[in-house]
């Protein structure tokens, strides 16, 4: 089992700022050793996970990824069917809308897009979400089943700017305000510019699959803005819930609704 675990951090490697890598690098990204490394990627090379350029001596994913990818967006469209949701939820408020899934113990990114005005936060596709910093991380483990919880909070925490999360006690007080809401929020957290609004969709069984959320540059986040855009956002992740056949719990339905009312109210 530890080998098939090392196999799976070597290609965990590679996202769209890093599509092709060296054995070196991979060995130094992994601790594995060098040796070692390069047994473990001829065995993934054989079996079409990755291939390496003649040329370069460069690793990249192989056409077996591809195709996997490819069969599991056929039988479970859950790319197409969130990117639509995060087109829709920028066209509301012009900003950078995204939308993560939980995949074991990480989060990744698999829809973007980016917000409307020249002043916008990028966001990675496939990017690993920290879970700890950032709005899609806390919307996600706040109504996540208790396994994928007791492993984050147990994790090592960095530090990324002043009011990132960095303990246990912490990260569970951060947890509670968001289920005491609906929505999270990463203020500056993981980003010292960019302010982060999330919630999460959920499965058949009201346990959280991943969350949608905005990121937005730090000084246009106000009070009226983080509230209309928390409403979005949380009207969002019942979109997305809706489109993929899941069911949101009823304290979170109960809480966008009230928070509805207030802004017909307002």
């Amino acid at each position: 089992m530890r080998t098939v675990g090392k196999a799976l951090t070597i290609l965990d490697l590679f996202t769209e700022q890093r599509p092709s890598l060296t054995l070196t690098e991979i060995a130094r990204a992994t601790g594995i050793d060098t040796a070692t490394c390069h047994r473990m990627l001829k065995v993934l090379e054989r079996h079409g996970y990755v291939f390496r350029q003649a040329a370069t001596k460069h690793y990249s994913l192989g056409a077996t990824v591809l195709r996997l990818a490819r069969t599991r967006e056929i039988t479970t469209p859950m790319s197409a069917t969130l990117q639509a949701v995060v087109d829709a939820l920028t066209e509301k408020v012009s900003e950078t809308s995204h939308a993560s899934v939980i995949a074991g113990q990480q989060v990744a990114t698999v829809a973007a897009r980016e917000g409307t005005r020249s002043n916008r936060v990028h966001v990675e596709y496939g990017a690993r979400m920290e879970l700890h910093a950032t709005a899609t991380g806390l919307a996600c483990l706040a109504y996540a089943d208790a396994a994928f919880v007791e492993h984050a909070l147990a994790a090592q925490m960095t530090r990324f700017t002043a009011t990132t999360v960095s303990n246990a006690k912490a990260l569970e007080e951060a947890l509670s305000l968001t289920r005491s809401r609906g929505y999270s929020v990463a203020d500056c957290s993981f980003d010292a510019d960019v302010v982060g609004v999330g919630a999460p969709f959920f499965n058949a069984d009201g346990i959280a699959m991943g969350a949608v959320a905005v990121a937005t540059p730090a000084n246009r986040m106000n009070a009226p803005n983080l509230a209309r855009t928390a409403l979005e956002v949380m009207a969002a992740g019942i979109e997305a819930t809706r489109r993929l056949g899941g069911i949101p719990p009823q304290d979170f339905l109960d809480l966008y609704r009230l928070m509805a009312a207030r802004d017909d109210a307002a």
